[in-house]
């Protein structure tokens, strides 16, 4: 009897003391890697406005130029925790690792990436690309929106020759005269058409597809650490409750912390809906891009990956439960 209410105690403090590491492996700080441009608005009006602290999380930004450069830090640094990406990216990492997941869209747009053009080089319309270089970045959505706005037009995409570069480069290789045009997203498009004045035009693509920005995590983080994710969405869906309550104190806000011109802000702000989800559309629109990939060559897989295992809906669940309408 005495040697089972040992082993009963010994079995009582190994709970405890499982139950404690647990608990100690939860994160004091979440390091945000996130996308230095105006789709993470949501972001920028939760850091200014306080939101973050005001629902219990301390949150450490760390910018970078595009989303996929995002993902890519966070996958490879594991001091990162959080990441702001796009479609793309994510569904050519997915190919090679499952160790991250999607925790919520924060915004899609039918308008996202856009193709701007010098008219100096004679492109008016879809078809004065053919033969013209167009500077894109590859493995991002303006890659696989290229590559569709092009189809959609009736255009074969080998007859048009794609430079890749960064996003950030894009801008001044367009001005500069490396490229012919670009397709690529906010904030470089406002800078591209800064550069060129009455010399950019703007191919028309909306509608083509539907895209979307998300917060993805590392799976680890989010299973180990549900109550700091539970946190970091509220923040960010106080920021989303401001834009659609005062955009114009929003638009003030994002400009200000972007360095961004008013004016041509107010101009694409409608562009984009912000708003908290996990809807079926994601996982179509994640298969679409799939599908590409691998019709393109793009990867070595050949199969298109089961997104829905991508996809950690526990905490958007529980702070927003009407947002998440994916069929599970």
């Amino acid at each position: 009897m005495k040697t089972i209410r040992i082993l009963l105690a010994l079995c009582a403090a190994l709970t405890l003391l499982a139950q404690n590491a647990h608990k100690a492996e939860a994160k004091k700080e979440i390091v945000l890697a996130c996308e230095t441009s105006l789709v993470t608005a949501p972001v920028w009006i939760a850091e200014s406005k306080g939101y973050f602290q005001e629902k219990g999380v301390k949150v450490r930004i760390k910018e970078f130029d595009s989303g996929k450069a995002s993902l890519a830090a966070m996958l490879k640094n594991k001091d990162i925790d959080i990441c702001t990406v796009a479609n793309t990216p994510i569904v050519f990492k997915s190919f090679e690792r499952d160790d991250f997941v999607i925790i919520a869209a924060m915004l899609y747009s039918d308008n996202i990436a856009k193709v701007l053009a010098r008219t100096d080089k004679g492109i008016r319309n879809p078809r004065g690309l053919e033969s013209k270089r167009v500077g894109i970045t590859k493995g991002t959505t303006g890659q696989f929106f290229l590559d569709a706005f092009l189809t959609f037009r009736g255009i074969v995409p080998s007859k048009v020759a794609v430079v890749d570069l960064k996003p950030s480069e894009l801008p001044k290789a367009l001005a500069e005269g490396g490229v012919d045009a670009i397709c690529t997203w906010e904030p470089h498009i406002l800078t591209a058409k800064q550069l060129l004045g009455n010399k950019a035009h703007i191919l028309l693509g909306e509608g083509i597809y539907r895209a979307a920005f998300y917060f993805v995590a590392r799976r680890d983080f989010a299973e180990n650490n549900p109550e700091a994710l539970k946190g970091f969405l509220r923040a960010i869906q106080k920021g989303e409750e401001l834009i659609q309550r005062e955009e114009d104190k929003s638009i003030d806000i994002v400009c200000q912390r972007l360095g961004s011109d008013r004016k041509l802000t107010e101009s694409i702000w409608g562009d984009f809906v912000f708003q908290l989800m996990l809807d079926q559309m994601i996982l179509m629109s994640l298969e679409d891009v799939a599908r590409w990939a691998i019709k393109q060559g793009l990867t070595t897989q050949k199969e298109v990956p089961n997104y829905l295992d991508y996809i950690y809906m526990d905490a958007l669940d529980e702070v927003r439960p009407e947002a998440v309408t994916i069929i599970r």
